[in-house]
């Protein structure tokens, strides 16, 4: 705004225009909206260990993942809700230990809150399972989450290399998951990669 950058030096504030100013601010800044308040993931489904597979193509700037993780269903639901940025699902299954797979029907995705809902045909009743997600994305340039880094080889050839960084809350950027430093779980991760490039952990 261009009043806000004003000058209010005390040459500049004539008598009979500083308070109608200080009022035309305050209406301003009263009719901006309210930031939504921080709300944690449910406590309903919880994950125990994830299996992570991820594949990146470093022509295209994308990667395809697979996702089995151990999961506890602490209260029956018909819906798990995971943190997901930037990832678009493909298909999701969750399957009760000794029971049938159930497949996912739906996913909404909050984008502002950077969450997905995953909308189940029956209610997944308490008890451990498996839930599978096949998902792409892109590896970004924003150095945050699964993305791509740009590098020159000693005989001046520019290559990209694929990239992790998850802190803080970065990880819902590779792979959907309970991205809460509050919410533990055990990892197994593996990546498929071209025979002339190396993987390291």
């Amino acid at each position: 705004m261009a009043s806000l950058s004003m000058d209010c030096s005390p040459s500049f504030c004539v008598p009979g225009l500083w308070n109608p100013f200080i009022i035309f601010c305050s209406l301003g800044l009263a009719a901006m909206p309210e930031k939504r308040p921080f709300e944690r993931l449910p406590a309903d489904v919880s994950p125990i260990n994830y299996s992570l597979c991820l594949k990146p193509d470093l022509l295209d700037f994308t990667f395809e993942g697979k996702l089995e993780a151990a999961a506890q269903v602490r209260q029956a639901t018909n819906q798990i809700v995971m943190n997901c940025a930037d990832i678009d699902i493909i298909t999701a299954s969750y399957a009760p230990e000794g029971d049938e797979e159930i497949h996912a029907t739906g996913f909404n995705y909050q984008n502002e809150d950077e969450k997905v809902t995953l909308s189940f045909p029956s209610t997944l009743q308490t008890g451990t399972g498996t839930l599978k997600i096949d998902f792409v994305g892109e590896l970004n340039d924003k150095m945050k989450g699964f993305y791509r880094s740009k590098y020159t080889t000693p005989s001046g050839e520019v290559r990209y290399a694929a990239v992790t960084q998850f802190e803080a809350t970065d990880a819902r950027r590779a792979f959907p998951c309970w991205d809460e430093p509050a919410i533990k779980a055990t990892f197994d991760i593996s990546l498929v990669v071209p025979k002339d490039r190396v993987a390291l952990s």
